[in-house]
């Protein structure tokens, strides 16, 4: 039978029976659980090994949980939950190995198996979390307080080993990668745009566009800007930074997804950045600072943080909540998003094709951009093909871009749009998005289900769970198909429904 091996975080010459550690082990509903100062002379392949500091208290049921999470799913190397430091808790997202390099201590403390190979049980707690994110691990996340802890866990017990791949993050104790100037020379920047000028703008939307990356350094391998029929002006000729060409995608009203496909077939560099021309950017390096991510062959999407004119996040990755894609943090200040973890580059389910990075091949392997699809929603349809071909989404909020969002098209989403994405993908379960959040469900502001609200049932359990992409089928669907089967009951869809993806 397996067991729960406990050790202490940091070796201490104290009594470890008259800890709160041990006070709290001795009430556990398992007793399937030791504590020891030499885990590895005391531990079986079947056990799991924790490590904790001795000021920590565990809830009646953690070790049957974790024992329980763990052999429920035999193919995940270790687990970890919520906690709380200093009274308040601290939900979590679903494991994110880059996350784990932009905020060592993230997922701590782990629970790992002890049968793992290259992971001692006796091993510096950062060193084991930095191994797993780097092995393509299978680490599961319990949505529910698994540890107490006074005050915030304790630092790593030797220095972040020197990493030339990244510099200090935001705020302390956070790291950032470096920008890739070798990978920002090999981007295709794909810009479909209507040639809209604001009134009484000397200029238009994508000529301030342009003029953003003429400021690149090095600039990018070419700009192709697709235009329509509703393009107004005339269309630009060149840049100083780059080579550039101008594709027309075809008649018919305006199709961000044909338009961004367009530029991807023409496109002649390993990767593609499919980007608004109502974007602008303050810096130099944020798209050298996404294509780094790209390093990472795991990953496969990568987006930016985007700012209204006001300096408040319109994007800094997006979440799915009851089929329906938000943004996160909408309307808050970076500061104000960290408290969430916000600020660090990490996994997310999504990210708005606004201002998205990938790699050619991939684009290509997985269909680019749907023609279903056309105008929204196809950005995110396109992530979550990318996660079902088995590539990570991340996003990058040191990454920064004004966005002028609406200046080039209203922001309306017709109903057929969303009707026609969930009835692709149903009610998609996002693991990075805590369920315990409190969804208000307001009608006006269906955006407030994404802000992240502390949960009106703070004791909730939820089963673990993995970053897997998984659906079901969402209720508006059901009604749809009964709807259609009492208007059509001798049909072959009401006998059948087609399946849109």
């Amino acid at each position: 039978m397996a067991a729960l091996v406990i050790s202490p975080w940091n070796p201490a010459d104290t009594d470890m029976e008259h800890t709160p550690l041990a006070r709290s082990l001795r009430a556990q509903t398992s007793s399937a659980w030791s504590l020891t100062t030499e885990p590895g002379r005391h531990t079986g392949t079947d056990d799991v090994a924790m490590r904790l500091p001795l000021d920590t208290t565990l809830p009646d049921d953690a070790c049957a949980t974790i024992l329980g999470a763990l052999a429920e799913r035999p193919g995940a190397t270790a687990l970890y939950g919520d906690l709380t430091t200093g009274g308040r808790r601290r939900a979590r997202p679903a494991w994110s190995p880059t996350r784990v390099q932009s905020e060592p201590g993230s997922s701590l403390p782990l629970a790992v198996r002890c049968s793992t190979p290259g992971l001692a049980s006796d091993a510096d707690p950062f060193d084991i979390e930095r191994r797993l994110a780097e092995s393509r691990a299978t680490v599961l996340h319990v949505p529910h307080v698994l540890s107490n802890h006074p005050a915030r866990l304790p630092p790593p017990a030797a220095e972040e080993p020197d990493d030339p791949r990244f510099e200090p993050g935001h705020r302390p104790g956070t790291r950032r990668r470096r920008p890739s100037p070798e990978g920002q020379s090999q981007v295709t920047i794909v810009i479909p745009s209507a040639g809209i000028k604001r009134p009484g703008a000397p200029r238009s939307l994508l000529d301030r566009c342009l003029d953003t990356l003429d400021k690149l350094d090095p600039p990018p391998a070419e700009i192709i800007v697709v235009l329509g029929d509703e393009f107004r002006g005339d269309p630009p000729l060149s840049v100083r930074a780059a080579p550039m060409r101008v594709l027309h995608r075809g008649r018919g009203p305006f199709d961000f997804s044909r338009a961004v496909n367009c530029g991807l077939l023409a496109s002649r560099s390993e990767s593609v950045l499919m980007l608004n021309d109502d974007i602008e950017a303050e810096t130099s390096d944020w798209l050298g600072r996404m294509a780094a991510h790209l390093e990472d062959p795991t990953v496969g999407a990568v987006g930016s943080a985007l700012l209204y004119p006001n300096r408040t996040l319109q994007h800094v990755g997006t979440l799915i909540d009851d089929a329906r894609p938000m943004h996160s943090f909408v309307g808050q200040s970076l500061e104000e998003a960290a408290r969430h973890g916000g600020d660090v580059a990490r996994d997310v389910i999504a990210v708005t094709g606004a201002c998205l990075l990938t790699r050619r091949r991939d684009l290509l392997a997985v269909g680019g951009l749907s023609p279903e699809l056309p105008v929204s929603y196809g950005d995110i349809d396109l992530c979550l093909r990318m996660r079902r071909f088995g590539l990570r989404v991340v996003v990058e909020p040191a990454a920064i871009l004004l966005h002028h969002e609406s200046g080039s098209r209203e922001p309306v989403i017709e109903p057929w749009e969303w009707h026609r994405f969930v009835h692709r993908w149903g009610e998609v379960a996002d693991p990075w998005y805590h369920p315990a959040y409190w969804r208000p469900d307001e009608p006006g502001w269906a955006n407030r289900n994404a802000d992240h609200l502390e949960p009106i049932d703070p004791d909730g359990a939820w089963p673990a769970r993995d970053t897997l992409l998984r659906s079901r089928v969402h209720r508006s669907r059901v009604h749809w198909d009964r709807e259609r089967s009492e208007e059509h009951p001798h049909s072959e869809q009401a006998a059948s429904p087609r399946s849109d993806g």
